[in-house]
């Protein structure tokens, strides 16, 4: 019997021994909330087991102030996709030193499934001019008015009194601030509101921009138009004078001149690449792209080719040149004067120095970091159609942006894209498009993501 007594004995420690492990309660606190999460779409569904003795229940989402509940489930709403988050629930006790110890799991969103096409008309009929580099930002403007387009959401906010040109991964967007002047002054928009750049120490005038930014938000570049040409920097630069600016430094530099055979006209940036590479251009005898590879050093010509009178015989680039995303490419037009101005669609590679000429009378609108080109056939603005061309394939074959999408993406967007369709930039991972097209309703911005789901039939 002593021994049947000792082994009920045992068993009977060794089953309040795992109830305490599954349960524990220390010095009368309250046991730590057991709940589950559940994800539908952006949102997370948080329920949980009542807790014996508990006045309430307090619940956090990734260290925000917690929130009080006398219910048994929460509900968070417009999180952000793509992201992991931290849940926090504790079981309140009318005497606050007995509330239980804090449960904790961590919840992920998972990417949201987008559309293969999406479109907007915004209010104040601004249109896209670039996209972020990790593809999740949309900016642009229009008549002195901006907005900004969140791609995670498909937000769209309105700015007044702002042209916004370019925008880091971030969403820190620079442009042109009209809010003080009509001419437009450099600023970054940030927190919702314009941080104007002084000039006040370079120039009087009060017509500058900013017009692009590294996607760190570290490091932007800018022009002012500068009206005293017996300035020390109007007589050097002309009427354009262009401008870096370190953001974490707060530090203004004015990049160098090149070598040039004509009288320079004007010379304004256009996009910095992430290693912080300057594009312009130079406006003097002809306007063509130029280079800086840092703010301390002269620029250099793209490409510039001229006869021993010094006359041109071919450029590349102009006011509307762009980098793609990463840098890799410069994408606009190349000319010739031999026999009369002529110009065509072309693309530069900042690697080799090649210059990519194409046939058609229009330019490239957009090129990716891996060498697919979008051009508008005809000028700027007022094209039919667009085409891309495989830098790295047949540089001939150009082909309508549907046909491609449908032949290399299995994408059919044959009754969403309309005619006269620009495509103007693209992420740094050439998955996302963005575009512009005008309409009888305004500008339309459109985004193609070639990842998106298929689109259904109209």
């Amino acid at each position: 019997m002593k021994n049947i007594f000792r082994m009920l004995l045992v068993a009977m420690v060794a089953i309040l021994a795992i109830a305490c492990e599954k349960n524990p309660v220390e010095d009368g606190r309250l046991a730590t909330p057991k709940f589950n999460c559940t994800v539908t779409d952006n949102e997370i569904l948080v329920s949980w087991e009542a807790v014996s003795g508990a006045a309430y229940y307090e619940i956090a989402l990734n260290g925000y102030e917690a929130e009080r509940t006398d219910k048994l489930v929460h509900r968070f709403e417009e999180l952000q996709y793509d992201t992991e988050y931290t849940i926090k629930l504790q079981a309140i006790a009318a005497d606050s030193s007995k509330s239980s110890e804090i449960g904790t799991k961590k919840v992920t969103i998972g990417k949201r499934a987008v559309p293969a096409y999406r479109e907007w008309y915004p209010q104040n009929n601004a249109s896209a001019q670039a996209i972020s580099n990790n593809g999740r930002w949309v900016v642009g403007g229009y008549d002195h008015q901006g907005m900004i387009i969140d791609l995670t959401t498909d937000e769209v906010t309105l700015v007044d009194n702002f042209e916004l040109m370019d925008v880091a991964d971030n969403g820190v967007a620079v442009g042109s601030y009209f809010g003080d002047s009509q001419d437009g002054e450099a600023a970054i928009f940030i927190n919702g509101a314009a941080s104007k750049i002084d000039l006040s120490e370079l120039t009087t005038s009060k017509m500058s921009a900013l017009s692009g930014i590294t996607p760190d938000g570290e490091y932007v570049v800018g022009w002012w138009w500068e009206y005293d040409e017996k300035s020390y920097y109007g007589s050097k630069y002309g009427m354009a004078v262009p401008f870096c600016y370190d953001v974490i430094k707060d530090r203004i530099t004015i990049p160098e001149v090149g070598d040039t055979p004509y009288a320079i006209g004007a010379i304004s940036t256009h996009g910095v690449s992430p290693d912080r590479r300057i594009l312009g251009c130079e406006q003097s005898g002809v306007a063509m792209s130029i280079m800086w590879e840092d703010e301390y050093s002269s620029y250099s010509h793209l490409y510039f080719d001229y006869d021993g009178n010094y006359n041109p015989i071919s450029t590349f680039g102009d006011l509307s040149s762009r980098f793609s995303a990463g840098g890799n490419y410069v994408c606009g037009i190349a000319k010739s004067y031999e026999n009369g101005e002529a110009q065509q669609p072309a693309v530069y590679d900042c690697t080799t120095g090649e210059v990519f000429t194409m046939t058609g009378l229009g330019s490239a609108t957009c090129v990716t970091d891996d060498g697919i080109a979008f051009l508008n056939d005809v000028p700027y603005y007022i094209g039919t159609t667009s085409y891309v061309v495989d830098l790295k394939g047949d540089i001939e074959k150009q082909t309508p942006i549907i046909d491609w999408l449908l032949d290399e993406h299995k994408i059919d967007l044959y009754n969403y894209i309309q005619e006269g369709v620009i495509t103007i930039g693209a992420s740094e991972n050439g998955r996302v498009l963005v575009g512009i097209t005008n309409t009888n309703s305004g500008w339309l911005t459109y985004v193609i993501d070639l990842d998106g789901e298929a689109m259904p039939e109209i």
